[in-house]
């Protein structure tokens, strides 16, 4: 026997939400007639929206509807699909249906607090500069940007991706200083796939297109307004997910590794010096690792005579080749870096470099890595963190593996061919027809 389906929507609604603890259906005497509101009491401080709605009493007119009055005075709107109704309630909104359940009014209620305020940033340091941070409210962040940027020229557009669990997406522009045929190109993508579930970063670059494995990252993730601003500026395309506390601009350049807004608010010659000082730190931590092994193991002819005889002493006793003892530091510093990053704060640093420490000289005194390696992994590691921004870094992680395997083949001629392979593929990558090699979106775009 097939089930009876209800006659009017505040039914259907009704038996459509039944399993659902927070959804609540309840009369409401509102002057002089009788409502049924629905709502879900974890979206909805109804409290205080019915304090609103009792307020709008006075303005009302005995000879009209209550439902069409409510409409005028909150700015409401009538809504007889059911779909609409239910996606209407699941993101926060009231209805209020006749008495007999057949006319049917959606309103914003006064929604309960439930996004965290604006706070400093948790992932990144900033220096002389504003020290407000996105948050995961969509609309915080986009209130953020628009009090930063007083410019009719700042475009926003909004759009729900997904069918089963719709995500909203902002998309952000300068329309004076973006390229046209790049925005018009995002928003396609961003319409064409509107059935496509977003729950993370990576969907979103799938629905735009962006490579899988790539290993030079399509976007500029950043938690600072300011920076955010910058890259608006610079006729950049900024994407906002709602529910995560990162900006994301597209496309990304080289630059982005080592410059940020901030290093402007310093005197000029200090922030050549800054970046210069990121720059030395990139090359470091790209080559490091190859070239000790190329100079160790396979061209140690290379290195004077008293630097080959310190080397080789430091590594009297050590029963592993170069690579092997380099690797195997290398893997132990990722997993020391990895719990430095989930360890609460209050403990992880500590642990982290204690623990760093107490490796480091075990490992030293029990002969299975020598003294100079130790040097030269910790330079490395510092080097990694004088860059700009967390995936930035860890791009160059990666380098430095592959630099890192052709030098202990082919030793120093390997490091040499390792970076210049390095410079050939980050110059491949394009995003959206725009080199990332370029220092700006002014050049080099095609926007085919």
């Amino acid at each position: 026997m097939d089930p009876i389906v209800p006659s009017n929507l505040y039914d259907q609604i009704n038996l459509f939400f039944q399993e659902s603890s927070d959804f609540v259906s309840e009369q409401f005497s509102l002057y002089g007639s009788t409502v049924h509101l629905c709502y879900f009491e974890s979206l909805v401080d109804i409290r205080e929206t019915r304090k609103s709605l009792l307020q709008l009493e006075i303005h009302f007119n005995e000879k009209k509807d209550t439902l069409e009055q409510i409409v005028l005075t909150t700015g409401g709107t009538f809504e007889n699909s059911f779909d609409n109704i239910v996606q209407a309630l699941l993101s926060g909104r009231l209805s209020l249906f006749s008495e007999d359940g057949l006319t049917h009014v959606m309103i914003n209620p006064t929604h309960p607090r439930i996004a965290r305020n604006v706070d400093v940033p948790q992932s990144e340091n900033v220096i002389e500069s504003s020290f407000d941070a996105f948050t995961e409210d969509i609309k915080t962040n986009i209130s953020m940007l628009r009090t930063k940027i007083n410019s009719k020229d700042l475009v926003i557009g909004n759009y729900m991706l997904g069918a089963f669990n719709p995500r909203r997406i902002s998309l952000f522009h300068v329309s004076s200083k973006s390229q046209p045929k790049v925005v018009q190109r995002i928003i396609f993508l961003l319409e064409k796939n509107k059935e496509k579930e977003i729950e993370s970063v990576q969907d979103l670059s799938s629905a735009l297109g962006l490579p899988k494995f790539s290993l030079v990252p399509a976007f500029v993730a950043t938690e600072i307004p300011s920076e955010t601003v910058r890259h608006l500026m610079e006729g950049r395309i900024v994407i906002f997910l709602d529910h995560y506390p990162y900006a994301l601009a597209v496309p990304g350049f080289a630059n982005d590794l080592w410059s940020m807004h901030g290093d402007r608010n310093f005197p000029f010659v200090f922030m050549v010096t800054i970046r210069a000082i990121r720059m030395l730190g990139l090359f470091v931590g790209l080559i490091a690792p190859g070239l000790y092994v190329a100079l160790v193991s396979v061209n140690p002819e290379v290195l004077r005579i008293q630097l080959a005889l310190s080397v080789a002493l430091s590594r009297e006793g050590v029963p592993y080749p170069a690579l092997v003892e380099v690797l195997l530091m290398l893997g132990i510093l990722e997993m020391i870096i990895e719990a430095s990053l989930r360890l609460p704060k209050s403990i992880g640093p500590t642990v982290t470099m204690v623990g760093g420490i107490i490796l480091g000289q075990a490992v030293v005194q029990a002969k299975l890595v020598s003294n100079l390696l130790i040097i030269i992994l910790a330079a490395t590691t510092i080097a990694n963190f004088t860059l700009v921004g967390y995936q930035n870094a860890f791009m160059i992680r990666l380098f430095k593996y592959i630099i890192l395997i052709i030098s202990a083949i082919y030793g120093l001629l390997g490091t040499l061919s390792g970076v210049v392979w390095v410079c050939f593929y980050i110059a491949s990558v394009t995003t959206f027809q725009y080199p990332y090699l370029n220092s700006s979106m002014k050049s080099g775009g095609t926007n085919d």
